[in-house]
């Protein structure tokens, strides 16, 4: 099982630790609903060391990474991010990406590619197979750290430790800073639908920085926050996760993502995509309250009138809507806001609600 270089510091905090996609991740610090007020209402700071980096540098990296992605890497400047999916040959999403241009001292392109854990392999597989001799596909997820702080009080936080103001960084750009005299890269990026920022930095420096953010983010109302809390909040915000709603089979379509689709892209999966956007697809992601108690969990059987019409991939307990929520994968005829379904939990049919997403929006 691997684990963060801060994990050390999670488990002196007496974090409950939890299993995650073959990592070993802080799940709560303390209350999961403390947590989750806090990045709604002030900020809060998530290891993600878990997701997997690779840098892709070389004269040839933009045409090794757009056969892949399905959108146009040509726009992306330095200092800039880019939100995408990466495909197999039949149109399947193998993840669902930031790519980053990140700033460069020579001519050549350097880009940064973050994947969930449950796609790396795949996705780095993928990237190889296709690569020139001019290009440098390098795994940095053990050499470099990832934090993400998150909230309408982050840039308070961040400006604190920093000495910089980010107030005026707009979405998907880059900044670079100094924390503690550390070298950090910040990116107006996040997975919980609230303004906040990820922070990329050398992996050895990771355990005094978290420290130090922490430290600081106290004056802030800021909390650390675990994986329970992530994900209340990234479903709230209707986001897909790979292992979850994606997992190399359900294609853009499916998945509700066509908006993050660019048919002139050029991209390899292209023709496989662009007959998904013509023909309804058989299923459609959708979300559902439950009208009763429970927590719908993955891969759980979703009915309508007895019969069998889709599965669950993820659920959680809403705090902002103040019931059970779920993610799933329906018959395209009984995905529609409105519909009355019924999802299995723990062996019992429980009334449900097909609601629009995302269930959460920020104020």
């Amino acid at each position: 099982m691997k684990q963060s270089i801060v994990t050390p510091v999670h488990t002196r905090s007496s974090a409950v630790m939890t299993d995650f996609q073959g990592w070993r991740v802080p799940a709560q610090y303390g209350d999961p609903a403390e947590e989750y007020h806090a990045v709604r209402n002030n900020s809060g700071l998530f290891d993600v060391c878990h997701l997997g980096r690779l840098e892709v540098s070389g004269p040839d990296a933009l045409q090794v990474l757009q056969p892949h992605f399905t959108r146009n890497i040509g726009i992306l400047d330095e200092g800039s991010a880019l939100f995408g999916l990466l495909c197999n040959d039949q149109g399947g999403i193998l993840d669902a990406v930031l790519l980053f241009r990140l700033f460069s001292e020579s001519a050549d392109p350097r880009f940064l590619v973050t994947t969930s854990p449950a796609a790396f392999d795949r996705v780095r597989k993928q990237l190889s197979s296709r690569a020139y001799d001019r290009t440098r596909i390098t795994d940095t997820t053990e050499s470099t750290a990832q934090f993400a702080l998150q909230g309408p009080g982050s840039d308070a936080v961040l400006e604190a430790a920093s000495g910089s103001s980010f107030k005026r960084l707009k979405r998907k750009k880059l900044k670079k800073c100094e924390i503690n005299g550390v070298p950090v890269l910040v990116s107006r990026t996040g997975f919980t639908g609230e303004r906040g920022f990820e922070l990329f930095l050398p992996a050895d420096k990771a355990a005094d920085i978290w420290t130090s953010l922490l430290s600081g983010g106290k004056a802030h109302g800021m909390l650390p926050c675990g994986m329970t809390c992530r994900e209340m909040l990234r479903i709230e915000a209707g986001y897909c996760l790979s292992g979850s709603e994606l997992d190399g089979t359900r294609n853009p379509a499916e998945a509700g993502l066509m908006a993050f689709v660019d048919l002139n892209a050029g991209f390899l999966a292209r023709d496989a995509v662009a007959a998904f956007k013509t023909s309804p697809p058989a299923y459609r992601l959708m979300g559902f309250e439950v009208f009763d108690k429970g927590i719908p969990r993955q891969g759980a059987t979703i009915f309508s009138e007895v019969k069998e019409v889709g599965i669950v991939t993820s659920g959680i307990h809403s705090i902002s809507r103040r019931k059970d929520i779920g993610m799933g994968y329906a018959l395209e005829r009984y995905s529609q806001p409105g519909q009355e379904i019924e999802v299995e939990i723990k062996d019992r049919e429980v009334a449900a609600r097909i609601l629009a997403m995302p269930f959460y929006r920020k104020k």
